[in-house]
């Protein structure tokens, strides 16, 4: 069974990943796995510079402050590198089996992803302006991801974050999705 975690930026999928991945249970990280192939010669920056230019690597990795910066210049340009990108996210994950996925992409994406369950992570709008507070991200760029987030999706396990995400949380979602 593939099980996937989505909801809007900064509401805790990655805070509820890593604690998974604590118990032991195989996860994917979307974040984790783009700043892999961000790097030099990795997949991803071999198609970011074939597809859209040298302007958006370096000699490191794929320049996401330029890459930011272009996805706001229109909202068809985050379409664009979707189209780009979401195709060697599903070619990572095709025959794997048994994991939970963090894939918030799918509420955006082209690109169909085969999952069975949904865990939807949601938060005070409160929680997410404080935690907003705490990283460097431009404003603009969080609230084109934010505009562009969709939550009607229908969702088999909800997790609200605003008051943390207790152990008890963390073992019904093993014995719902994983067991």
């Amino acid at each position: 069974m593939i099980t996937i975690i989505i909801g809007a930026p900064l509401v805790g999928k990655t805070t509820l990943i890593k604690k998974l991945q604590e118990k032991n249970v195989r996860v994917f990280h979307a974040d984790s796995f783009i700043t892999k192939i961000y790097e030099k010669d990795g997949l991803g920056y071999k198609t970011i510079k074939e597809e859209l230019g040298n302007d958006f690597v370096n000699n490191k990795a794929v320049d996401k402050k330029k890459l930011s910066a272009w996805i706001l210049q229109d909202a068809d340009n985050l379409k664009r590198l979707n189209e780009l990108i979401h195709p060697l996210i599903k070619n990572h994950l095709e025959g794997k089996d048994n994991f939970i996925a963090e894939l918030p992409i799918i509420t955006t994406s082209p690109i169909k992803f085969k999952y069975d369950k949904i865990i939807l992570v949601t938060t005070n709008p409160e929680v997410i302006v404080e935690r907003f507070k705490k990283r460097n991200i431009n404003p603009e760029f969080l609230q084109a991801i934010i505009d562009g987030w969709t939550n009607d999706f229908k969702f088999d396990f909800k997790v609200d974050t605003t008051n943390g995400i207790s152990d008890d949380v963390i073992d019904s979602i093993i014995d719902k999705f994983i067991k």
